[in-house]
């Protein structure tokens, strides 16, 4: 049987569906956890951005970050699942997703966690190269299980992802010298909410690498797998250039404008934050209402262990919040607060309700990207460390086993 939650999330396809929550008298509480119901933004959003980046009469894939329990529903919109670690792939074999859809990135790979992923895939789907340790790694398992393998070299962009130019130039040889390794193309990611800008200085650069590629080695780089991280404007209280920025058809329409000079002939864009952030929403219920300062104190049963926005900290940027009940009366000022025991647990500032009780539920949009897994302990299904104590005679004591954390990550009823 499910366990009761109070506080919980929700990914739908549209804000008609928070209206079945309104005048819930006991809150989240009586919500249970098999009742979450997680889509994707719509397969009509993910359909129009392919069709709009099909440009120049190239192919051009769309691909989303494996995160959560809504990866078996977004694999349908999406031609692609790239996933960054261990755990995000057992989320993938858990939820039957079929390996050939899937992108195995990560700056962290070994010998034994590719090892269990190759057992499953059998080589199917594609598999970036960030270093040459890397490259070892999957030449060795390829030449041993006698088993080809696609893959992609991620090129860096200055920080601690992918190799440098020479370093590329370097692998791409090794990679044609192996008799099971097939050079696919690039893997390029540099960040997300991202000015349009910057976007199109990178794939200028790219263009001229595939370029320089060709004529020092005769090669063709025939795809290009792209971060292109564009803008979403999380907070109500955002800049208007940041909001304009951040307005979905403009930017798609100039990255299909600029996939039309780009040099590669396949090109599968990673929109993972752009695709969901907006069919995520967050409900939490309203523990206690402090009116002994101005503006007030409202305690929830959430908090910022369960809820994360890019570039959000103590509640200083809103989110758009929305109280699932009907309000009459002169609107307050009040701090939302979480049940932790630091001041840090602050989700929003100073803002207006109408004479909020306990046990209302609050509605935090926009959390369908990242918001419950942008915390470190989660983020990309990582495991957790295990926890040692050094006694006073100088013994070490184990007191919990390293925790694999996918497992919150995958859906009651697989």
């Amino acid at each position: 049987m499910a366990r009761r939650t109070r506080s919980f999330w929700r990914h739908s396809t549209g804000k008609e569906r928070l209206h079945e929550y309104r005048g819930v008298k006991n809150g989240c509480g009586d919500i249970w956890n098999a009742d979450l119901h997680l889509r994707c933004a719509g397969s009509g959003s993910a359909n129009t951005v392919a069709s709009q980046l099909a440009a120049g009469g190239h192919r051009t894939l769309l691909c989303r970050k494996s995160k959560s329990i809504s990866d078996p529903i977004c694999a349908d919109l999406v031609d692609r699942l790239e996933v960054c670690s261990p755990g995000e792939y057992e989320i993938c074999i858990q939820e039957q997703i079929a390996p050939e859809k899937i992108v195995v990135s990560g700056v962290n790979k070994t010998y034994e966690s590719m090892k269990r992923i190759l057992s499953y895939s059998k080589g199917a789907g594609i598999y970036t190269i960030e270093s040459e340790e890397h490259a070892k790694i999957l030449r060795t398992l390829a030449e041993k299980n006698q088993m080809p393998l696609s893959v992609l070299i991620r090129l860096s962009s200055g920080n601690q992802f992918g190799v440098d130019a020479e370093t590329f130039l370097r692998l791409a040889k090794e990679i044609q010298e192996s008799p099971y390794l097939t050079l696919a193309g690039v893997h390029y990611y540099a960040g997300t909410q991202k000015r349009q800008s910057k976007l199109e200085k990178e794939l200028d650069t790219l263009t001229a690498f595939a370029k320089t590629f060709e004529e020092e080695t005769g090669t063709v780089l025939n795809e290009l797998e792209y971060g292109a991280g564009m803008k979403v404007s999380y907070f109500i209280n955002d800049s208007e250039k940041d909001q304009r920025e951040s307005e979905p058809e403009p930017q798609i329409q100039a990255l299909a404008e600029k996939l039309r000079t780009c040099a590669y002939g396949k090109k599968t864009i990673e929109l993972g934050r752009f695709l969901v952030s907006m069919s995520g929403y967050y409900l939490t219920r309203v523990m206690d209402v402090k009116r002994t300062a101005q503006p007030g104190f409202l305690i929830l049963d959430g908090g910022i262990h369960q809820i994360n926005y890019y570039g959000w900290m103590m509640g200083m940027k809103q989110p758009e919040i929305e109280v699932l009940a009907e309000k009459d009366g002169d609107e307050e000022l009040f701090h939302l607060c979480g049940s932790l025991c630091t001041v840090n647990d602050v989700l929003a500032r100073d803002v207006a309700l109408h004479d909020p009780q306990k046990g209302d539920v609050i509605c935090f949009k926009r959390c369908g990207a990242y918001a419950a897994t942008e915390g470190m302990a989660m983020f990309l299904s990582r495991e957790l460390p295990q926890v040692l104590i050094c006694k006073t005679d100088g013994k070490i004591e184990k007191l919990r086993d390293q925790m694999e954390t996918y497992l919150f990550h995958v859906s009651a009823t697989t």
